[in-house]
């Protein structure tokens, strides 16, 4: 929604290391804004409609960032020198930690330094082009729509979704505000092992931010607001040309002229211009952060209003978070922690991506009628008519709200051992309504409705998540490094749907849209609901071997017990053995 510059252009280049060998996978971004890739196997990159002028930042695990202004579009070589010192930094990687360079399998880091340099919408919009192996996909062009991810391609025919960890409890990327996020951690392959079933299509590991011990009370504040318009516009008739035409193709098959007198028609309606416009964006984010000598905390809070490039008054959205995060040193060996995040939104939306929706409407209607013109003939055909009546005809809106936290305590029985006990728990419900009133666009519409009617549907979904575990970590004859991490896992997640469907709305208006005031009767059933309650019982384990700094080693078991499994295949076992050699010189 974002657009560009008259002075757009497309750069290419090659990213390298010190020695001149190619970095597959690292990140290319466009400063303070959503666009970016990454390399291909080669190092090789392409990067269209950048702006002359603009600072692209290079990045890559275990390599100091390089940024460069863009002054021409003449290819680019970039060397990336190692960051020793980050090498040593610690990821989350599911149950534990690692350092970064003791990591076997493919890990990708996303930090909060890249999330304030995107500022996405939504959580998942920070994943676009900012890890290799990744895409993010939005399937809607509404305010507030969803987006895809995919984990190294489609891994399964259901569920193609990765799961995602937020603090330790299963949770969703679009009720966390993303100025609340620390770090992702995305495990592609052999490191998702430790979630077993749940982690077949990659795991994303939210850490979200915390306090620091021994620091003053830090207010920060950041915010902006800005205005979408569409990119661009598709090329159209206008009236005259569309006429011209329209009076070929009848007299090339001997019917009268539907245009005999084409001279006044000027240019006519651009419906594509009719319904784009500019629409604001607005986003505001408070935190406090700060903590003693035995304790941390963090307060955050956000709202953000997004108006839609469609019809705004049709097509919007508002999201509110508050967060809460608290740390205490109950004693020197037992340490407590807790969360808490509130999430609400609005949403209002048009319909798009088929055949009949307001766009495909202002593509096909002609340019010949006016503003307010029903093609009430059928002229047209019966599947198209007046995209600004059919905007004005929609009526629904949607609202949810969550609320999700955790407790955990860590217990370091002596040194190397410890023993940490999580509990993460959800409770999710929404409310939609659509209202569908008496209209008609013209003879023979599919898009005419004789009856009026509204339907509302609620959802309620709760989840908790009981994770306990145990690590011991030994260095044996200073070179043997090893890590052991026995666990396990109980979780359950319940809830209902009920939807229902009123007739004959009173006044046939949005105003009176509302099942308990609508009184007309339905010879077929008007109402449906649900409900569901899956349980899933685990045991993991994970070793990690590290000799010398040379050679690692990570074993991971994991046996499942679900209830959405059939009773003769209840039980699922996953066992991963990646093993990583890591030499002092590179072999070519």
């Amino acid at each position: 929604m974002a657009y560009s510059g008259a002075q757009n252009i497309d750069i290419s280049g090659n990213v390298q290391d010190g020695s001149g060998f190619p970095i597959p996978g690292a990140n290319i971004i466009v400063n303070n804004s959503t666009k970016g890739t990454t390399t291909d196997f080669d190092g090789n990159f392409v990067l269209s409609g950048v702006k002359n002028g603009a600072t692209i930042s290079v990045s890559y695990i275990g390599y100091i960032t390089q940024e460069l202004v863009i002054t021409s579009n003449k290819s680019l070589t970039i060397q990336l020198k190692e960051d020793l010192a980050q090498l040593d930094e610690v990821v989350v990687v599911g149950y534990g930690t690692q350092k970064k360079k003791d990591v076997t399998g493919a890990v990708s880091i996303v930090s909060a330094a890249t999330l304030e340099d995107l500022r996405p919408v939504d959580a998942a919009q920070a994943l676009q082009g900012t890890s290799a192996g990744v895409s993010v996909t939005s399937p809607s062009g509404s305010p507030g729509g969803n987006f895809n991810i995919l984990i190294r391609g489609v891994s399964s025919n259901g569920d193609n979704g990765p799961l995602v960890i937020i603090d330790g409890y299963k949770g969703d990327l679009n009720s966390i505000n993303p100025s609340d996020i620390e770090t992702f951690s995305i495990l592609k392959d052999a490191q998702a092992a430790i979630y077993g079933i749940q982690g077949a299509n990659g795991v994303v590991l939210v850490t979200t931010k915390q306090g620091k011990k021994n620091s003053a009370a830090k207010i920060s504040y950041n915010g902006y607001t800005g205005i979408q318009e569409t990119t661009r516009e598709l090329p159209y008739l206008n009236a005259t040309e569309y006429a011209l035409i329209l009076n070929e193709s009848y007299a090339a098959n001997g019917q009268a002229l539907p245009y005999p007198n084409i001279s006044g028609l000027g240019t006519g309606i651009n419906w594509q211009s009719e319904l784009f416009d500019q629409a604001p964006i607005t986003s505001h984010n408070l935190s406090v952060t700060g903590g003693g000598e035995k304790s941390t905390y963090y307060f955050g809070g956000s709202v953000l209003e997004q108006d839609g490039i469609i019809a705004s008054d049709k097509s919007n959205f508002s999201r509110a978070n508050a967060k809460i995060k608290l740390g205490f040193d109950i004693t020197e060996k037992l340490k407590f922690t807790t969360s808490a995040n509130y999430f609400n939104n609005n949403r209002k939306t048009i319909g798009e991506n088929a055949l009949g929706t307001p766009l495909f409407n202002a593509l096909n209607y002609a340019p010949t009628y006016s503003i307010d013109q029903q093609d009430t003939s059928g002229f047209l055909g019966n599947e198209v008519v007046n995209p600004i009546s059919q905007i004005s005809n929609t009526f629904n809106k949607y609202s949810g709200n969550s609320i999700e936290g955790t407790f955990q305590l860590e217990y370091e029985a002596f040194e190397g051992f410890k023993v940490t006990s999580r509990i993460g728990l959800k409770s999710y419900n929404d409310n939609k309504k659509e209202f569908f009133p008496i209209v008609g666009y013209g003879s023979g519409k599919v898009f005419n409705n004789d009856r009026s009617s509204v339907i509302q549907t609620q959802n309620t979904n709760n989840s908790y998540t009981w994770d306990t575990f145990a690590t011991y970590n030994k260095v044996f004859n200073e070179k043997h490094n090893t890590t052991f991490t026995l666990g396990t896992s109980a979780q359950r997640a319940w809830g209902d749907n009920l939807q229902g469907t009123g007739f004959d709305v009173p006044n046939n208006s949005w105003e009176f849209a509302d099942i308990s005031l609508a009184n007309g009767l339905s010879e077929a059933k008007s109402t449906s609901s649900y409900i569901y309650d899956s349980r899933l019982s685990s045991y993991f384990g994970r070793l990690q071997y590290d000799y010398d700094s040379k050679y690692l080693l990570s074993a991971m078991v994991r046996r499942d017990g679900s209830s959405d499994f059939s009773p003769e295949n209840r039980l699922i076992t996953s066992i991963r053995l990646p093993v990583v050699g890591k030499f002092l010189m590179k072999i070519s």
